[in-house]
């Protein structure tokens, strides 16, 4: 129950109203023990008028539990303030009254109205003007009442006035403090979590490549924050190759890393239960599954998919960066350039799309590499990105080492050129090298 009332006192509106019902109480109570007083001085139009007062706040701290708006609330309190303080100058006169009490309630609405101030300011303007007003009136007292009494009546509104402002922060800053702890362990347990799923997630994709022959890889995938929303497979079957993909899901964080956890066990049943399939027709296959098993979720995915033939790649792209191919023959890299664009990213309901296959030459020394968005849209200090230009030439100078080495030495060129500027996406690279 305690934990249930914290998260409702986070919001706004229900701060508001337990500001309200703290004063609202404070309110009822000093009008109990004037009602006594008022009483025994047999003062009986403020004992009629207390009759009044009593009832309005019990009603007031009744509707303030269920109403949406404050704002008639505060006015009738007011309202009854104003008055209450008017009744004492004429009964008792001025020098028994007490005004600060007006002022205060034109205070109030910045705490109970929040960011409301076409309600706020107005009701602080009146307040202060109806208080100036009553503080430069003198009144002779309708009542004879000794010198004594006015005091107490006055030290008893000054007491309620402090207690009411104290305890009413006391228990506002008790509140707040529990809220923050409360937030405080919520955000320990989310970061726990996130960093859970993040482990689960590399585990969930970690591969391991040490057994495979006539081809050398090497991928270096990394989060922008917590789970990641890059998607990276390797197919083999024992010591053989037999594909490799990449896919980037929209978004970031948490949502996005979910979604690659369902859209991955997709593709990776989809390439392995359709091998009499060109690439093309799969990534129909794995669009339409996407659609029909991700529901109403909004992200889609870019991705290539790439079957290792021996001698040849087939390759299909699905709205992702060109990757870059390296022709060891000729020395240079460059950008792969399907014979027909693909149209289409995946995932995207009612989008026509339109998947090809395209088939290179594979020749010992030959290399491919994959990558997501997030590496060409590295930021430096002075908000240049890294481009695909860079990429390449960062691959063109390290493709006749391993895989491994290139890996190291890109991604180092990379991390020199973005220099303190934080990662804004989720970046993955894969090389793949014919031996």
């Amino acid at each position: 129950m305690a934990n249930f009332y914290l998260e409702k006192i986070t919001s706004e509106k229900e701060r508001s109203r337990f500001i309200s019902l703290t004063t609202l109480i404070f309110a009822l109570f000093y009008h109990i023990c004037i009602q006594f007083t008022f009483y025994k001085l047999q003062i009986f139009p403020m004992v009629y008028y207390n009759i009044f007062s009593i009832l309005c706040f019990i009603s007031l701290i009744i509707v303030v539990t269920k109403v949406r708006s404050f704002v008639i609330p505060y006015m009738i309190a007011c309202s009854e303030v104003i008055v209450h303080q008017i009744l004492a100058d004429i009964f008792l006169g001025t020098k028994s009254g007490f005004h600060y009490f007006i002022l205060l309630m034109g205070l109030l609405p910045f705490l109970v109205f929040g960011n409301k101030f076409r309600y706020s300011i107005p009701a602080t303007v009146v307040t202060s003007i109806i208080f100036i007003l009553i503080e430069n009136i003198n009144l002779s007292p309708v009542y004879d009442v000794s010198d004594i009494v006015i005091r107490i009546i006055k030290y008893l509104n000054v007491f309620f006035s402090i207690a009411m402002i104290v305890i009413s922060n006391i228990i506002h800053t008790f509140i707040v403090y529990r809220v923050e702890k409360n937030l405080e362990h919520q955000n320990k347990t989310l970061e726990n979590e996130i960093k859970m799923a993040s482990v689960i997630q590399q585990n969930f994709f970690k591969q391991d490549t040490s057994k495979l022959k006539k081809v050398d890889i090497a991928y270096y995938s990394r989060a922008m924050a917590g789970v990641s929303g890059d998607i990276y497979d390797i197919y083999k079957k024992e010591s053989k190759l037999e594909g490799v993909s990449i896919f980037d899901v929209s978004g970031h964080g948490i949502s996005s890393g979910l979604v690659t956890m369902l859209v991955k066990n997709i593709i990776h049943q989809e390439f392995y239960n359709n091998k009499d399939l060109e690439l093309w027709e799969i990534l129909n296959n794995i669009n339409d599954r996407v659609i029909a098993e991700k529901g109403d979720i909004e992200n889609y995915l870019t991705g290539i998919l790439v079957r290792y033939l021996g001698d040849k790649l087939e390759i299909a792209i699905a709205g992702h960066p060109q990757p870059i191919f390296y022709r060891k023959e000729l020395g240079r890299c460059e950008f792969f350039n399907p014979i027909k664009e693909s149209v289409g990213a995946i995932g995207i309901p009612d989008l026509p799309v339109f998947y090809t296959s395209d088939y290179i030459d594979f020749d010992s020394g030959d290399e491919i590499v994959l990558y997501s968005d997030g590496i060409s849209d590295v930021l430096n200090e002075e908000n240049e990105t890294f481009g695909k230009e860079k990429l390449l030439q960062a691959v063109q100078e390290v493709a006749h080492e391993d895989a491994k080495t290139q890996l190291e030495e890109i991604s180092k060129k990379i991390r020199m050129f973005r220099g303190t500027k934080s990662q804004t996406d989720d970046i993955t690279i894969i090389i793949l090298k014919k031996k």
